[in-house]
C-alpha cells in the first residue's frame, strides 16, 4: 500500500476544518404580535311589544263594571222609591226588582220591595227581603221597622220587639215604628210601655196615634 502523505494529509486537514467550522446563525427575535383592537360590541336592540298584546291599562278615573253596575242599580231603585211614596206598590216592586237583578247588593232596593209587599199585604214574601236587606246592612232603618211589622203579624213578638227596639235606638222619631212597638208591647201585657210609645207618636201627629193610645188606656 502506498501512503500519499500529502495528498491524504491536506484532505484530512481540509475536513477537520470543515468540522470546526460552524454556519453562523442568527438568533431570530420573536416578534411581538399585532395588537388587537377591541371592538365595541353594541348590545341587541329589544324587541318591540306588539301593540296587540300590548294589555290596555284602565284609567284610574274610569268606573269598574260592579261600580257601573252599582250606579245604574241606584238609578232604578230611585223609580221604585218615587213609586213607594205615590203608594204605587206594583210599579215599585216592579222597579225594585230590576234594580236587584242589576246589583243583588243594594240593600234599599230589597228593604223597599219588602215594604211595598208588606203593604200588599204579602207578608210572606216581604219578611225574605227584608231579611237580606238587614243581611247586607244591619242598620237599614227602613228594613228594620218593616221586618218588626212582619214578625208581629206572623206572631213573633220577641222577634218584632227587638226589632223595634234596635231602629228606634237609631232613629227614634218614627211613629209607625213607636205605634208597631206600642203594639207588641200592649199584646205582652206592656201596658205602660205601649202607652208611652203611643204618647210619642201622638206627639209626633202619626196618622191613627191617637186611637192606638185612647184604646190602650182603655184595655
Amino acid at each position: 500500500m502506498v501512503w500519499c502523505g500529502g495528498c491524504c494529509k491536506s484532505e484530512l486537514d481540509a475536513e477537520k476544518a470543515g468540522d470546526m467550522e460552524q454556519p453562523t446563525v442568527q438568533p431570530v427575535m420573536d416578534e411581538p404580535e399585532p395588537a388587537v383592537k377591541e371592538e365595541k360590541v353594541e348590545p341587541a336592540p329589544k324587541p318591540k311589544a306588539s301593540p296587540s298584546k300590548t294589555p290596555k291599562r284602565r284609567s284610574t278615573n274610569e268606573p269598574s263594571p260592579k261600580e257601573k253596575a252599582a250606579k245604574e242599580s241606584v238609578a232604578v231603585q230611585k223609580k221604585g222609591d218615587e213609586a213607594f211614596g205615590r203608594k204605587e206598590w206594583e210599579p215599585a216592586i216592579s222597579s225594585y226588582s230590576a234594580a236587584i237583578e242589576i246589583n243583588a247588593e243594594n240593600s234599599a232596593a230589597w228593604a223597599g220591595r219588602g215594604g211595598a209587599k208588606l203593604r200588599l199585604g204579602d207578608v210572606a214574601g216581604a219578611l225574605p227581603d227584608l231579611d237580606e236587606a238587614i243581611r247586607l246592612e244591619p242598620a237599614n232603618l227602613y228594613a228594620l221597622r218593616d221586618r218588626g211589622e212582619c214578625r208581629a203579624k206572623n206572631g213573633d213578638l220577641e222577634g218584632a220587639l227587638a226589632d223595634y227596639n234596635e231602629k228606634l235606638a237609631l232613629a227614634p222619631g218614627d211613629g209607625r215604628a213607636l205605634c208597631g212597638r206600642g203594639d207588641v208591647r200592649l199584646k205582652k201585657g206592656d201596658k205602660e210601655g205601649a202607652i208611652s210609645d203611643f204618647s210619642l207618636a201622638v206627639r209626633l201627629t202619626y196618622p191613627g196615634a191617637q186611637e192606638m193610645l185612647k184604646n190602650a188606656k182603655k184595655a
